[in-house]
């Protein structure tokens, strides 16, 4: 009988943690969503729009830039503390677009990308303040951004280099949809 109480408080406790870290990721986005300015996302899907890679070859520091991308490019494109992500090309395949389940864990992963094709294919997408400072707070859930969703981000080129940096300061970004493996562009039009 008291194995029985003890299972029964633990399982009490754990579910209690359990649902924390579900507030805890709950608060964070809805955090986001309240720290970053709407005015910086737009309903409205830009037509015409060049793919991340080509825009990152043919931009310079200082100009203003609009191109499709998806959220992702590494196993946790959203850093924790800043409005800070990774966005990638639409050609370079994530881990959830290699066809069978068991491909990769983290499926907003691209471990089984070209390096060579990563370093021209991926951008830091950054929300900065009137200082041009990243805003202190998550982008995910800001807008609807999370892993593996289309977005078409239209913002100005902080920085570039030859080593494949390419930082952008997003003015304002369309949230699109996430592509599955049948349809790898589904998404790209619409949320």
């Amino acid at each position: 009988m008291l194995r029985i109480a003890i299972l029964a408080s633990l399982l009490i406790v754990f579910s209690g943690c359990e649902k924390q870290a579900e507030k805890t990721e709950t608060t964070s986005k809805e955090t986001a969503a309240a720290s970053i300015p709407s005015s910086h996302f737009s309903t409205t899907r830009p037509s015409d729009v060049k793919n991340l890679a080509e825009v990152k070859m043919a931009s310079k520091p200082g100009e203003d830039v609009v191109f499709l991308a998806r959220v992702g490019g590494k196993a946790n494109p959203f850093v924790e503390s800043h409005a800070v992500f990774l966005a990638a090309d639409p050609k370079l395949v994530s881990c959830e677009l290699m066809g069978d389940d068991d491909h990769c864990s983290v499926p907003e992963d691209y471990c089984c990308e070209d390096p060579d094709m990563l370093k021209a294919g991926l951008a830091t997408i950054q929300f900065v303040d009137d200082n041009g400072k990243p805003l202190k707070t998550t982008a995910l859930g800001a807008g609807g951004l999370e892993p593996l969703k289309f977005i078409v981000v239209n913002g100005t080129v902080r920085e570039k280099n030859d080593d494949g940096l390419f930082i952008v300061d997003a003015q304002t970004i369309w949230v699109g949809g996430k592509p599955s493996y049948n349809e790898p562009m589904s998404g790209s039009m619409s949320p």
